[in-house]
């Protein structure tokens, strides 16, 4: 079950140190983690770590996250969902190519 809160009027936060409400906060800061899960996740474990996972080798990170009082991986990703469908200003938004258009590609087999 989720920890996130709704309000009956509308779609607010109520508990403030949720995994939802991290992820709120750093998507309100930073428009590349909306779209980029690796860049949200460091972000966060550096943000609300009690120390900063940047800091540390990527393997120490991957088996000890627990020890550091840290969610996984999918578990901010899923957050990054569920905030973003509360809350579509801070959804993806497609990233134009270097000449201005945007690309879509699709394989078919």
């Amino acid at each position: 079950m989720s920890a996130l809160i709704l309000l009956q009027g509308g779609n607010r936060m109520e508990q403030l140190r949720t995994i939802e409400s991290k992820v709120l906060e750093i998507l309100k800061d930073d428009e590349v983690a909306r779209y980029d899960d690796m860049r949200l996740i460091l972000r966060y474990y550096n943000r609300f770590g009690y120390i900063r996972a940047g800091d540390l080798p990527f393997e120490d990170v991957i088996y000890n996250y627990k020890g550091y009082g840290l969610p996984c991986f999918e578990s901010i990703r899923r957050a990054r969902q569920r905030v973003q469908s509360c809350y579509p200003e801070y959804s993806r938004t497609p990233q134009p190519n270097a000449g201005g258009s945007i690309r879509i590609v699709i394989e078919v087999d």
